[in-house]
């Protein structure tokens, strides 16, 4: 076994000793860069705070960014003064009290902090006597119960009707009509994080809606008319074409009801030609077809002016009703986490005599992760810390601190949190205001990772990273704390590269490919991947349970888990997730929508068919074509009683006498107890993350209740509110130890965390990338919004290209994050397009391939060990690799290894025996999965399916008219949560993933039917004569 790695020197020393013990009567703001020990330094701060300056440790307050690190930090402080009390005699009483108020002090989030603040002054913020936090199901609850409210009062307000009307016919939509569409319920969902910026459009008011101007319609389209006629040749294909498009035009115009013309000008969009001829035309016919384009963006315009009309009028409604609720939940004691923040800093600002209590009883403030936190956050703190002499100035930055009472510390390049309101530019405000002269402290030793990744991450973003002022800071380099293995290459791997004439999902597929070979590799020759044990402080061979994949978007996620199942890889995902939209959690839903609502035959049918009562289409049938109804109110007859659908009824019937008596947790828990679904789960094929979803639906139906909600229906109907839109919740992820297996989480879901092994993929996602969906930008106090991709305000495109710039700047910031999580080894992607030209589509992997190849000496390629040149490539990086006749590794998790009996000599006939069984198994599943029912969809698809080895079924996916036309967007967690989960981590953001798609299968749900017919007449042959054989 190798020794562990030596200590480098620290080239920061200077500046630790300056937090820790020589300048605690300073305000000081420090910049800690990725594994600097920044909670070591913390803690130094705060144990030095209390035995060299005398402060207790309940006048202190620690503030930092999740509970997790909160307990932490708690905890090394306590375990601090408990090793000091025994070692420093001189401080032994000193230490034991602030052992005893290490549980007492203010050791937690922000909003840990603000609720701190409103129950030592509840009369001060005009709360009643108890108050109840609401949780995330809570919030979500009260608002969507709200937001039904609000629209039915729309309704029923005559005075609205023309708003209304207009609003549908230009898209703005107040309810969904289909799933995933677009509504002013998600933009109120995004105000309402921010409802304390909406006071000024609360009081805007707006007149009646002017009327509908389609000049510049018309304009173009007389235009388009015009440069026709100056056509030469009535032949031209063109002059044919835009005669078509002209009758069409012009039949739009010539509607006389504004609303009727309004509608039809909604999505439309004409076709320009690709032919012309310059001789018929005198010019070239390129400016002649842009005349189409002009009056579809006329068309767009008129649209884009309406809506607008209508945002404009209907935001201040909104605005109102989201102010109002925050003042219902005040009066009832219910607040949300946002109104923690908000009524905290109202009472400093509002109360003399609370702010001056503040001042007294915190005399040191220190904020963690600065730069993730909400901007009320320094708020606090300076009104906390600052001067108490009368009314506090209306800016933080004017607020006079006595040096020594705040300290913060954050890093800048860790930024990565705008959809949580986390505001670089504050931080940046803040560090020139409390360090004006010699700037922030800087910790630059990173005690996590070895030095050869350090020197290509130090190199790649001092590259990219570009300091702009107020939205990027300056890149500082990072020194190694740490040794690495002598006679172990531990420089990045980096593999893939450029692609040319690719579609992106056969590039996903690939660089998938790529990153399950890397970790095969790893499970397969570990001692070519060795890693430090933090427990023991020794060098080891990697198992599997030491490598993290990290993606930035979900986008890549389902071609990853296809490549890891395909090479038999176990893994798990670790952050969020969309449980509500996976079978198990669906089909335990179904059965609770049978019980609650015994009318319900789907339902019923739905959960007799799924694994809880594993009824097959064969028994139902028998079951109904005996007499047997789909009935939970009606006993089951005798005769049918003991088949498998008689039992299962039986069992339903039961829970459905009893419901009155049993809440959702307790129907869900006993529906999953008694039908032995966790056992039935050994059949799939990750059985832990079956039973994971399954304790956390149970989980979550006794948070429902907990949140005083009651009822089934109420229960399926939030349910069904988390798979419609998308939402994203946190699955609790339970340690389990003898489970070795990959971890894949999202850049955002790791931060703060730290891995032996990195493998950083889904490269191909473009910083730059275009989002759907709904966005809020702030101008001037008020918001400016985009919903979808062609509905805005007026004010939006303004103040757009700042935030998109922002976004980049962000993205490149997570790309950090992700690389600076790796402690031993890194694996890259370096997978990107490149177009015909040679140009790349500056994706993050054309960014980190186009650094790597000016600096090829700073990174290894990936090389298997099972390749002809892994020995050769072995020798010359360092890398060890393993002798041809080594035996093969067995993967026993983290366990050290140690001598052991043989293994038995039966294993290769164990082998043919499971390979009998598996080919055995494999034979029943092909005949039970044959169709027996064809739906017109599956017989137009069976007509137009190409025959297996044609031309059509093997061609190149890179090939085709629409090669390299990929709309790669990015989705963000925001978290989607990014924590953004990710269990199905299906992107909801609309990123096509370029597979194509039927002819039936395309436009709305509503056409489905009638285009599966379509296709299903166009591809049977109706002059065949029925009777022939």
């Amino acid at each position: 076994m190798t020794t562990g790695p030596e200590t480098l020197p620290l080239v920061d020393d200077e500046a630790r000793r300056r937090i820790g013990s020589d300048d605690l009567a300073e305000t000081l703001f420090v910049e800690a860069g990725a594994g600097s020990g920044k909670t070591t330094v913390l803690v130094d701060r705060v144990v030095n705070l209390v035995l060299q300056r005398g402060v207790r440790l309940s006048s202190i307050a620690a503030i930092t960014f999740t509970e997790a690190a909160a307990a932490e930090l708690r905890d090394r402080i306590r375990e601090r003064f408990e090793r000091r009390s025994k070692d420093d005699a001189v401080h032994r009483q000193a230490c034991l009290d602030a052992v005893a108020d290490a549980d007492r002090a203010a050791i937690t989030t922000l909003h840990g902090f603000a609720l701190r603040i409103l129950n030592e002054h509840p009369m001060a913020a005009g709360l009643p006597p108890r108050v109840q936090i609401l949780d995330e199901v809570s919030s979500q609850l009260a608002q969507e119960q709200r937001w039904v409210q609000f629209v039915d009062g729309l309704h029923a307000d005559a005075a609205h009707e023309p708003l209304l009307l207009r609003a549908h016919l230009t898209g703005v939509m107040l309810e969904q009509r289909y799933p995933n569409q677009i509504t002013l319920a998600q933009v109120t969902a995004r105000l309402a994080q921010s409802w304390d910026r909406l006071e000024l459009i609360a009081v805007e008011e707006h007149g009646a809606l002017a009327p509908i101007d389609f000049g510049a319609f018309d304009a173009a389209v007389d235009a388009l008319a015009a440069a026709r006629d100056d056509c030469i040749d009535d032949g031209d294909r063109l002059w044919v074409h835009l005669g078509q498009v002209l009758e069409d035009m012009r039949a739009v115009s010539a509607i006389e009801d504004p609303l009727i013309r309004l509608e039809r000008l909604r999505g439309v969009e004409w076709k320009k030609s690709t032919y012309g001829a310059t001789a018929a035309w005198g010019c070239d016919p390129k400016t002649i077809r842009a005349l189409v384009d002009a009056v579809n963006e006329a068309a767009k315009q008129v649209i884009r002016t309406e809506a607008d009309q209508v945002l404009r009028r209907l935001l201040p409604m909104v605005a109102k009703e989201i102010l109002r609720a925050a003042e219902d939940r005040r009066l009832e004691g219910r607040l949300e986490f946002h109104d923690l923040l908000v009524l905290a800093g109202r009472v400093l600002r509002s109360s003399e005599s609370s702010r001056t209590a503040l001042h007294e009883r915190y005399s040191c403030l220190l904020l963690d992760e600065f730069q993730d936190t909400d901007p009320l956050q320094i708020e606090l703190a300076t009104m906390i810390a600052g001067s108490i002499d009368g009314q506090p100035p209306a800016s933080w930055a004017d607020i006079e601190v006595t040096p020594g009472r705040l300290f913060f510390v954050g890093d800048p390049k860790q930024s990565i949190y705008r959809f949580r309101r986390a505001d670089i530019e504050l931080f940046l405000r803040a560090s020139r205001r409390f360090s004006p002269d010699t700037g922030p402290i800087r910790l630059t030793t990173n005690f996590r990772t070895v030095e050869p990744i350090l020197t290509w991450i130090n190199g790649l973003f001092e590259t990219l990273m570009v300091e702009q002022p107020n939205r990027q800071p300056r890149y500082e380099p990072l020194a190694a704390g740490r040794t690495q293995e002598p006679g172990v290459d531990h420089r990045p791997v980096i593999f893939g590269g450029p692609r040319t004439g690719v579609l992106a999902p056969a590039l996903r597929e690939a660089e998938a490919a790529d990153v399950a070979a890397v970790i095969s590799d790893i499970r397969d020759d570990p001692d070519r991947w060795r890693v430090l044990d933090v427990r023991t402080g020794q060098w080891r061979d990697a198992v599997l349970s030491d490598v993290t994949v990290l993606i930035p978007t979900r986008t890549s996620l389902p071609y990853l888990r296809t490549a890891l199942d395909g090479c038999d890889v176990p893994y798990r995902l670790d952050t969020g997730s969309l449980v509500f939209a996976t079978q198990e959690i669906s089909d335990v839903l179904a059965a609770v929508r049978a019980i609650d609502d015994p009318a319900d035959e789907i339902a019923l049918v739905k959960a007799l068919r799924s694994p809880l009562y594993a009824c097959s289409d064969v028994d139902l049938f028998t079951y109904h074509d005996a007499g047997g109804r789909w009935a939970l109110d009606r006993p089951v007859p005798d005769e049918l009683r003991d088949g498998p659908v008689g039992v299962a009824l039986d069992h339903l019937r039961s829970l459905w006498e009893q419901r009155w008596w049993m809440g959702p947790a307790t129907l869900v828990d006993r529906l999953v107890r008694e039908r032995q679904a966790f056992l039935a789960a050994f059949g799939a094929d990750r059985s832990r993350e079956v039973w994971r979803r399954l304790r956390f639906l149970i989980d979550q139906a006794r948070a429902f209740e907990d949140a005083g909600q009651h009822g089934h229906r109420a229960f399926l109907e939030w349910a069904e509110l988390q798979r419609a839109d998308g939402a994203r919740v946190h699955e609790p992820l339970l340690p389990e130890t003898d489970d070795v297996g990959v971890r894949v989480m999202t850049v955002h879901g790791a931060k703060g965390l730290e891995f032996p092994i990195t493998i950083v993929s889904g490269m191909t996602t473009k910083p730059a990338a275009t989002r759907s969906g709904v966005r809020v930008v702030w101008e001037g106090g008020r918001p400016e919004v985009k919903i979808g991709t062609n509905l805005r305000t007026e004010g939006y495109d303004a103040r757009a290209d700042i935030e998109d710039e922002m976004d980049v700047e962000e993205k490149l910031r997570l790309l950090y994050v992700a690389t600076t999580r790796a402690r031993d080894h890194l694996v890259v992607s370096g997978y990107h397009k490149l177009s015909k030209a040679g140009v790349g589509d500056e994706s993050y992997g054309h960014q980190l391939w186009r650094h790597s190849q000016a600096c090829p000496q700073r990174w290894r390629p990936f090389q298997p060990s099972g390749s002809s040149d892994a020995t050769e490539a072995s020798e010359g990086t360092g890398v060890r690799a393993r002798p041809a006749d080594a035996a093969p590794v067995i993967d026993v998790g983290s366990v050290d290894s140690a001598p052991g009996p043989t293994a038995s000599q039966d294993v290769p006939r164990a082998e043919q025996e499971r390979s009998a069984w598996i080919a055995e198994r494999d034979s029943l599943r092909a005949a039970g999965l044959r169709r027996r029912v064809f739906s017109a969809t599956g017989v137009a698809g069976l007509a137009d399916r190409p025959a297996p080895g044609s031309a059509s079924s093997d061609s190149d996916l890179g090939s085709g008219a629409n090669a390299g036309d990929d709309d790669d967007r990015d989705a963000v967690l925001v978290a989607e949560d990014p924590d953004v989960d990710m269990d199905v981590w299906i992107d909801s953001s609309g990123d096509d993933d370029g597979r194509s798609t039927p002819a039936w299968r395309r436009g709305r749900a509503g056409t489905a039917i009638g285009r599966a017919v379509h296709a299903a007449l166009q591809a049977l042959d109706l002059s065949i004569d029925p009777s022939d054989p």
